[in-house]
């Protein structure tokens, strides 16, 4: 849904492209806009520019773009209004409302998409800053609303972006470098709202306030060839989006039942780090509250936790060269209503103190294929989309009725036999022994496979405490295992 939205918004882009060039006339301006759609293998035209009076006027402002093998086209945004000011700046006028219709075709399947920008007391400024320019830009607010088309795979679905009390302020030529960038940027409140049509019909709404955003990077220099994917483009760019709250409301109708989920947060962060090996991303919550009913379950659930976060890092590209790769989950001090825990435990056999899951995992791999812009080869692998090369755990803890899990270490996978790792990993696990005579009590495990239980433990593992026990797992040259010191291959 993102890729078709994506040309769509280009005409919001017109107005926060940077410029690097010391001449500020509304021609250059307009030039290096194009030059720099250019630079990533896209065509930015107008069907009409008229230049009087230090005023550049463009009509039909078109953007074309091919994209990993995603042709986009884009039309229907102007006029735009260039004015050149007396004290050497200049003035951006757009309409108040942009209608446009973006066509996009992948694999020989063209979606055409329609939707409307709207823009309520717009204010832009482009001046001269040393080597660069700043682009100043305040709205009283701003909407994006566009429809995704019924696919195979896809219900009829409307989307819509509005933003309210926004303040930018974009400089390019950071540095020492003309392809450099810095955007910051606050919002009172931004709300997102999807709905989707047909038999499982959905309606969500995200809404966040206090907005703050802070990103900087660098375009790169030369210019990709059209077809070009994210591996190629050069592009790096990395910051965060803050908030001081949330709200989510998710309402579905469907052949099992109504759903409903209604959640809070009091704060929470987006972090986005691009490199030329890695795409990251980071999505963290604080002070969540979680109340959802679904279908053919007797009680509503409620939840809420401290800190939510889910990150990932993903290899970008394809070659010899070890990518690095990462996972970052954290569900920290998640409490459970006690009318849930009473379904499946209403003795209280268990403790129901605070649930936290950590993991915390990085590594290396060498990509046979580009995930982000080899489709073809995507599709046909037959297996992983490349070798791994080495893993560290950085900490993985899992702390659930009174028990808590722990590991840590680091293993490579040699060539040519990736399936024999070297390295170590250590294991310990405390309240074990409880927790499992609890779910025997319960009836959720058998008494016999408690007794297995203990005794593969018992295997791997030495006591160093009361109902504590510790394991080293050491992996070595030519397939050996052992834990503790003791062979276990």
């Amino acid at each position: 849904m993102s890729r078709h939205a994506a040309a769509g918004a280009a005409a919001l882009l017109l107005t926060t492209a940077p410029a690097a060039w010391a001449d500020l006339s509304a021609e250059a301006v307009w030039a290096d806009w194009q030059a720099l759609y250019e630079r990533f293998g896209g065509q930015l035209t107008a069907t009409s520019e008229s230049y009087e009076g230090g005023v550049l006027t463009l009509e039909g402002v078109q953007l074309g773009s091919d994209l990993a093998g995603a042709e986009m086209t884009s039309s229907g945004v102007g006029p735009i209004r260039l004015i050149e000011q007396s004290d050497g700046s200049l003035t951006v006028e757009i309409p108040e409302r942009i209608p446009f219709e973006t066509t996009t075709t992948v694999d020989d399947e063209t979606i055409t998409q329609s939707g409307e920008m709207t823009f309520t007391g717009t204010d832009l400024v482009i001046r001269e800053a040393g080597a660069g320019r700043t682009y100043d830009m305040t709205a009283d607010a701003f909407a994006y609303v566009f429809d995704v088309p019924e696919t195979e795979n896809q219900e009829e679905t409307a989307v819509s972006m509005t933003m309210r009390d926004i303040a930018s302020t974009y400089t390019s030529g950071q540095g020492g470098s003309a392809t450099s960038f810095v955007q910051d940027l606050t919002a009172s409140a931004m709300a997102v709202i999807v709905g989707v049509e047909g038999e499982d019909a959905m309606d969500v709404t995200y809404e966040m306030t206090g907005i703050t955003s802070s990103f900087a990077g660098d375009y790169g220099e030369g210019t990709v060839e059209p077809g070009a994917s994210l591996s190629d483009l050069g592009l790096t760019y990395g910051g965060a989006i803050k908030h001081t709250g949330s709200t989510l409301s998710v309402a579905g109708t469907g052949s099992s039942g109504p759903l409903q989920i209604d959640g809070t947060s009091e704060a929470g962060s987006i972090d986005i780090d691009l490199t030329t090996e890695k795409l990251g991303y980071t999505v963290a919550s604080t002070g969540g509250q979680l109340t959802a009913q679904v279908p053919q379950f007797p009680l509503p659930i409620a939840i809420s936790m401290d800190e939510l976060r889910s990150g990932f890092a993903m290899p970008i590209g394809a070659g010899p060269e070890e990518r690095p790769f990462g996972l970052d989950i954290a569900m920290m001090n998640l409490v459970v209503d006690d009318a849930l825990w009473s379904l499946f435990d209403p003795t209280g056999q268990l403790p129901r103190e605070p649930a936290t899951l950590i993991v915390d995992v990085d590594g290396s791999a060498v990509m046979t294929a580009d995930i982000f812009g080899d489709p073809e080869a995507m599709a046909a692998l037959g297996g992983p989309p490349g070798e791994l090369k080495s893993a560290t755990i950085d900490e993985i803890r899992l702390t659930v009725a009174g028990a808590e899990l722990r590991a840590d270490g680091a293993v490579t996978f040699p060539t040519p036999d990736p399936s024999q790792p070297v390295g170590t990993v250590n294991l310990a696990l405390d309240g074990g022994n409880a927790l499992l005579d609890a779910l025997v009590a319960l009836g959720f495990v058998p008494a016999q496979n408690a007794g297995f239980i203990r005794g593969m433990a018992g295997a791997v593992a030495r006591p160093v405490g009361d109902d504590q026990l510790e394991s080293t797992i050491e992996f070595t040259p030519g397939g050996g295992i052992s834990a503790n010191g003791m062979p276990l291959r």
